[in-house]
């Protein structure tokens, strides 16, 4: 069934939805409706939301409620993304009136559309369509102030960690056929990207579903021989399964196409407070994995997330944290205050008192700043290898990223170095980015 439809789509969160986003605009093409960056000219909003956190939740809460007083009945609402998975009777509660579409019904959109009423899109028994990947050719062409583009690989975990509600968005782990992954890549490169970035819940159990030995070392490869100037960064990998491909990765992570990056999220200094937290790992293997990366790939640029305040974290399993992150020096770090999710293990726990959370998550962010600017730092008055992605904030400069993955802030270049690679002179840095001028040879 066709649909005229003119859409607004409003995403947030992480990567992995806004390349959900992503499909559910090439659907929506797909049966003939249109997408508008102006909400007022839409006659059906789409939100795809995020409850990662409680705060985040609160802001969703608070959106649709704006939504529906403003644009009720004049408008159609789609709910999708994780509160429509985890909580669509709160999504309901909010507005009656809104479609709901779980994060396994995405390609099931149109169907939200053309409906006179509202219906609810839950999980789906057919995990076949998780097969292929249609990025959506205007979206591909249009854009072209951001040269960089999300890829799904993958749907789920095969972790329980006992803290996270995503695992109720996305019960299961379904890999995406790795054949629609290169073509999706090979379309995405064609029309002009240069930073592929591959997204998951956890990208190190990538292919651990599928019916051969197809892991995620294995999809490396097969991207990197697409021809084009372009560059890969592989999304969070959840240390509990490294040791699986440790190997493999490291080898194939030698490659020019591939950012020296890695998002490790080690979320806790001690051992007992991993173990309530059920991560599968010890602090003595997240260090190994970390030496291990290091010793074989020295520019490789390490982020990880700290979770502070969790069910169990007393003040020797905190500084236990603290004298991880003074002996690893991470380049990045994510530093969150444990917040309650609905239906998770750590729920129901003793919890720490709400003072302490944030004084600890204070000390945390001044260790991390102060380690982060010495390490940008050392890069002052260096000549950095830059590949220019995106205009800066509110279109002030250009941002670039170095081989590691490293941000970088051009001031002097215009919209013609787009997409290129360039030299840049540091002669600025802050704990978060560096920042110079490009060398015009």
């Amino acid at each position: 069934m066709s649909i005229s439809h003119r859409v607004y789509v409003e995403t947030y969160g992480c990567a992995l939805n806004k390349a959900d986003s992503i499909i559910m605009i090439n659907e929506i093409e797909k049966a003939g409706g249109m997408v508008t960056s102006n909400i007022d000219e839409a006659d059906v909003i789409l939100v795809n939301t995020c409850i990662v956190r409680r705060e985040t939740e609160e802001r969703m809460i608070l959106r649709l409620k704006e939504l529906r007083e403003k644009y009720i009945p004049n408008k159609k609402i789609i709910v999708a993304g994780c509160m429509a998975s985890v909580l669509p009777a709160t999504v309901k509660e909010i507005i009656p009136e809104a479609s709901i579409i779980s994060t396994h019904g995405i390609y099931r959109i149109s169907e939200a559309l053309n409906s006179r009423e509202p219906i609810y899109i839950g999980l789906s028994k057919d995990l076949s369509e998780f097969r292929e990947i249609n990025l959506p050719r205007r979206f591909l062409l249009s854009n072209k102030e951001d040269l960089s583009i999300p890829i799904p690989i993958a749907q789920g975990c095969m972790s329980d960690c006992s803290f996270c509600v995503t695992k109720y968005a996305r019960p299961f782990l379904k890999s995406y056929d790795p054949k629609a992954i290169k073509r999706a890549v090979e379309e995405a490169v064609d029309s002009g990207y240069k930073e592929i970035e591959l997204t998951a819940q956890d990208t190190a159990v990538y292919g651990f579903d599928l019916g051969k030995r197809f892991l995620l070392p294995d999809l490396l490869r097969e991207i990197v021989d697409i021809e084009g100037d372009f560059m890969i960064r592989v999304g969070m990998m959840n240390p509990q399964w490294l040791d699986k491909i440790i190997d493999d990765l490291i080898e194939i992570y030698r490659d020019p196409k591939i950012f020296k990056f890695i998002h490790i999220p080690v979320q806790s200094g001690d051992d007992r407070v991993l173990k309530i937290m059920k991560r599968g790992y010890t602090v003595q293997e997240f260090i190994e994995y970390v030496k291990e990366f290091r010793s074989k790939i020295p520019d490789i640029n390490i982020a990880t997330d700290i979770i502070v305040g969790h069910p169990g974290e007393d003040e020797e399993a905190f500084e236990n944290t603290v004298r991880l992150l003074e002996e690893l020096r991470f380049d990045r770090v994510h530093i969150a205050q444990y917040s309650i999710r609905p239906f998770t293990e750590a729920a129901s726990m003793p919890q720490v008192d709400e003072n302490i959370k944030k004084n600890r998550s204070t000390i945390l962010q001044k260790i991390q700043e102060r380690i982060g600017l010495e390490i940008n730092r050392s890069f002052l008055n260096t000549r950095v290898k830059t590949l220019v992605v995106k205009r800066g904030y509110k279109g002030r400069g250009y941002i670039g990223r170095s081989v590691s993955y490293r941000t970088i802030v051009i001031d002097n270049i215009d919209q013609g170095y787009l997409g290129k690679w360039i030299y840049v002179n540091i002669n600025d840095a802050t704990y978060f980015d560096l920042r110079g001028s490009s060398l015009i040879d």
